[in-house]
């Protein structure tokens, strides 16, 4: 419509108003064709729909689920899937998404924080939902500067899915609704804003001056109340607890709750106390509806805490200080209560036998059962020293802050200060067996982790400490270790494991990968047995292009009884005793010959093994075409069974506990992920959400693969996306998104939002082409590699015809950036370049250090994506040909980069290295840091303030758009605050040149 109204405008010269030519020509007339869709603009991210916690009822009945915008407040919707009538109540607002950039630097669908799911009760009469301040609310208290205490808190919503009545109850911390019993919702509030007594007042009013003079101004008298006021602030108190009958909606209250549990079947409500009257204290039962006073557990003086639940809910256990709560240091005990007894028993205690001097349980572990509800496992940890409240020692400001980077250390200093605060509240497995009441130490230091087992006798302890010097340079590794939970001992089982290893769920063998081969140990006798290596196909990744050794494919998982364990090749799954007795292609070597991947997937998230009795649910893709579906096979079965397949990427889907109703979502580039019900079958897809009907007024676009060959004869290829309203005759402006292997988001829908990557969704809307290529390496020649595949893809998509090769970009981030930093050195293949975080010189960044987990960046340069396989000192002319900053003076495209001042993956100083160099050159250059920002920008108003000035970027270079004013003029230090704001009010009308 816009096109046209152009071209016809002689005819229109004698009227002066261009509101005026689009009202006549938008007249109502008769066989009118409907106005032409718009593109995409900046403006549209921020109400962009996206769908979370999705819930089907037990019965199948009714869906729930949250319709969150990307910056705005979101609501909760409720359908009858027989009728379709819904339900909708507001939920308030919620964070937005951290970053537009994958962990694999793709553009991805990143989703506001959620902040909880729906709840269906048992009977799937209610849902019950939190709610969160609305956006407004929330921002005026931040302006208003209002204290944690003080601002908007979150509401509890209660829906009747009969009558889409919603009760709204506010200032609720949590709630819990039964998993099997209905009836019931037990919420906790927010604690009460207690009045300020004078005292407090007074006390809040700060001296004139601080430190050691201020501190001997006060009295004895003062001085005491400041520290009991101290160890008050230490101590924390409970809040109202309330159990609300959902039919006639009376609720019974508890008070000074600090936690509490509902069991599954909803007849036993356990809570803590924790009240200012500490001789109120104590852990309680209570059955809901009762009207007697709720059963003390345990009372007294003291702290109560994490009550957990058995599997089968017939016993809790819980920890408690009450015998030991006068100490300084109060030590734990761990209870446990029968719910068919009266008071708990305590079950281990630092005087048991077998507990270690100088240990204590801990607080800080978790807390969890064996599936039978013999054992309960917790943990032990060194006692804590008495904490130090230095705030009013004059000699605080003089105390000498140094680390010391020892060449013994087993973790480098800054992996030491990322691990610190779990390093301090380390615990060590331990393990009580209920009936016998015996304690027994399972890790300790010698042995720091060991994971529980589901049944069974046996505990799998991992132990890395002879390997902690190597990691930053080579691959994590372990020692493995079998832990007898009967009485502690331990049986070496694999040296130097990379891969880990699990135990069967009978505990009768243990499944390891190690090099190219899937093996198990049995447990009685310690035989070991290669699973696969006999069977004629690799279980390694064949495509895996890094100079270390290639993981696995995966397994599918156990079957209940140790039979069986199911064993990933590249395509099929295998079937196989994990004796070496027996193997099986499961699926019947369907899926080589087909070139389609076909895994096991778990309609039901609380399955945990594997039932022989029950058909297994399939999801396959194809390799090549991107396609999926669904395939149903039987473990001993014939070959499996085609359910769908079709050209569109579906989730896994979620099947209702109490009928045969699945729950999925199916989505290709054009087509938004709404959700779909289905019986098991998936003959009879029906949609069931519209999130984004807005979508039917806009351009999108759509995508293809295109097949090429890279410059050494290697079969690859590559995403091509085009705009929805795409004519062949014409010649569109391409940008180029690299990473590596990208193909495999063919049918994957990327939601319009702002990011640090170009979003492709919004580019094709925009009247560009976007290619994606993938990428295969050779050792030690990454970026050569990178122009040897993006290359010829770029031109197999020119001798098409339709791109304009005056007008081709690229970008990419991270490792994206990093190689289009290197290909700008090589070809002017690129009319304008924008490479987010990259690495310029490999000689600096190889010993720099991550920063977010305190690593080493070696490792990435020898063994994994930077693919140099050899130290700076075994291959430093690898590590100066690859690194585009020697190469600085062949640069011949524009660049702009980001690299922002708090990057916690790839140092700061590469982009500054690089931007330096080209800037002494004369290069065309330009570089965003955003203050405090990390690798890929967090902030919602910086992922907006960057996506405008890289679409300006490639809008200049691209499609002759005007040039702005900060690539013209720059944005000097002192008036960059008056830029940000004369720019932000200017954003929202930027608009590029209409292309011809």
């Amino acid at each position: 419509m816009i096109q046209s109204l152009y071209k016809q405008k002689s005819r229109f010269a004698s009227l002066t108003s261009l509101g005026l030519i689009l009202l006549i020509l938008t007249a109502t007339v008769p066989g009118q064709q409907p106005s032409a869709k718009r593109p995409l603009t900046h403006n549209d991210y921020d109400s962009w729909r996206v769908i979370q916690g999705q819930q089907l009822s037990r019965d199948g009945k009714f869906l729930a689920y949250a319709l969150v915008p990307e910056d705005g407040d979101g609501e909760i919707v409720v359908r009858s899937l027989a009728s379709g009538k819904e339900w909708r109540a507001p939920r308030g607002s919620v964070p937005t998404a951290p970053s537009q950039t994958d962990a694999a630097g793709q553009p991805g669908n990143f989703p506001p924080v959620f902040a909880g799911r729906p709840f269906f009760t048992a009977d799937s009469r209610y849902v019950v939902f939190q709610i969160q301040p609305a956006k407004a609310e929330a921002e005026k208290a931040r302006r208003d500067k209002k204290k944690p205490e003080e601002m908007p808190k979150n509401a509890l919503g209660v829906m009747d899915v009969g009558t889409g009545e919603v009760a709204r109850i506010d200032k609720v911390k949590s709630f819990q609704v039964p998993e099997e019993g209905a009836g019931y919702v037990a919420y906790l509030r927010e604690p009460k804003q207690e009045e300020k007594k004078a005292e407090d007042k007074k006390d809040e009013k700060k001296p004139e001056s601080g430190g050691a003079a201020a501190a001997a101004e006060k009295s004895p008298s003062e001085k005491g109340v400041s520290e009991k006021k101290k160890k008050e602030k230490k101590k924390e108190y409970g809040s109202d607890l309330v159990l609300r009958n959902l039919s006639d909606k009376s609720e019974r209250v508890f008070a000074d709750v600090i936690d509490y549990t509902i069991s599954k079947d909803g007849r036993t409500l356990v809570f803590a106390v924790a009240a200012k009257k500490e001789e109120s204290n104590g852990i309680f039962a209570i059955a809901p509806g009762a009207a007697e006073a709720p059963l003390a557990l345990l009372a007294g003086r003291g702290k109560y805490i994490k009550p957990t639940w058995d599997e089968k809910q017939t016993e809790l256990v819980f920890l408690s200080d009450r015998d030991d709560a006068a100490a300084q240091q109060p030590k734990l005990k761990l209870y446990s209560w029968d719910r068919k007894a009266g008071a708990a028993e305590e079950l281990v205690s630092t005087t048991t036998s077998g507990f270690r001097p100088g240990m204590v349980i801990s607080d800080k572990a978790a807390i969890s059962f064996s599936l039978d509800g013999g054992r309960v496992f917790f943990g032990v940890a060194p006692a804590p020293e008495p904490e130090k409240d230095d705030a009013d020692d004059a000699a605080a400001e003089e105390k000498v802050s140094v680390d010391l980077w020892h060449w013994k250390d087993d973790f480098i200093q800054p992996m030491q200060k990322v691990r610190a605060e779990q390093e301090k509240n380390r615990s060590y497995r331990a393990v009580c067996n209920i009936k016998e009441k015996k304690f027994v130490q399972l890790a300790d230091p010698s042995l720091p982790d060991v994971n529980p087992p589901n049944q069974g006798e046996w505990a799998l302890g991992l132990d890395d400490r002879s390997y902690r010097t190597m990691v930053g340079y080579d691959a994590d590794y372990t020692d493995v270790y079998l832990v007898d939970c009967a009485d502690g001992s331990r049986k070496p089982v694999l040296k130097r494991q990379q891969f880990g290893a699990t135990v069967s769920p009978s505990g009768k063998y243990v499944l390891f990968y190690d090099r190219k081969d899937w093996s198990t140990v049995s447990v009685a006798g310690g035989k070991a047995v290669n699973l696969t290596k006999n069977l004629g196909v690799k279980f390694w990744q064949e495509n895996h292009d890094s100079p270390s050794e290639p993981p696995p494919y995966g397994a599918g998982g156990w079957t209940a009884d140790d039979k069986y364990v199911l064993l990933y090749d590249r395509f099929d799954i295998w079937q196989v005793a994990p004796d070496g007795s027996a193997a099986k292609n499961l699926t019947a070597g369907i899926g080589r010959k087909e070139q389609m991947q076909l895994r096991h997937v778990r309609p039901d998230p609380q399955e945990k093994f594997i039932d022989p009795a029950k058909p297994l649910l399939l999801r396959a893709e194809s390799e090549w075409t991107r396609d999926s579906g669904f395939y149903r096979v039987r473990i001993d079965g014939g070959a499996p069974e085609k359910l769908l397949m079709a050209s569109k990427s579906f989730s896994n889907p979620a099947k209702a506990k109490d009928a045969d109703v699945y729950l999925l979502t199916a989505s290709t580039f054009n087509e938004f992920p709404d959700l779909l019900i289905s019986g098991p079958d998936f003959r009879d897809l029906k949609k069931v959400s519209d999130a984004n009907p807005q979508k039917a007024q806009l351009n999108w676009g759509t995508s293809e693969l295109i097949r090429y060959k890279n410059l050494d004869g290697v079969p690859l290829s590559a995403m091509l996306v085009k705009p929805e309203n795409f004519d062949p005759k014409k010649k569109y402006p391409m940008l180029v998104y690299i990473y590596e292997q990208l193909t495999q988001g063919l049918h994957r829908f990327v939601d319009p939002r702002p990011g640090t990557s170009i979003n492709p969704t919004y580019y094709a809307s925009n009247g560009y082409l976007v290619l994606m290529p993938d990428i295969v390496y050779t050792v030690g020649h990454p970026g050569q590699s990178a122009l040897k595949c993006v290359l010829p893809a770029i031109q197999a998509v020119v001798d098409a015809g339709f791109v304009d090769e005056k007008a081709i970009g690229i970008q990419g981030h991270s490792w994206g950036g990093y190689q289009i930093a290197y290909m700008i050195t090589q070809t002017t293949r690129f009319r304008a370049a924008a490479a987010g975080a990259p690495v310029a010189n490999m000689t600096s960044a190889y010993s720099g250090i991550r920063w977010g987990t305190g690593l080493s960046r070696q490792f990435q340069y020898e063994h994994t994506q930077s693919r140099i396989g050899g130290s700076l000192w075994e291959r430093p002319m690898l590590y100066i040909e690859n690194s585009p900053v020697f190469r600085a003076d062949q640069v011949q495209t524009p660049l702009l980069m980001i690299h922002n001042d708090a990057d916690d993956a790839v140092p700061w100083y590469q982009g500054i290295e690089y931007f330096l160099a080209l800037r002494r050159l004369g290069k065309e250059v330009y570089m965003f840091s955003y203050n405090g920002e990390p690798h890929g920008l967090r902030k919602r108003i910086n992922q907006k303030d960057y996506t405008m000035r890289l679409q300006q970027f490639f809008g200049y270079y691209l499609k002759g758009a005007p040039e702005p004013e900060w690539m013209e003029k720059g944005i000097p230090y002192l008036q960059k605050d008056k830029e940000k704001e004369k720019y932000k009010a200017a954003a929202a009308d930027i608009k590029e040149r209409p292309q011809n």
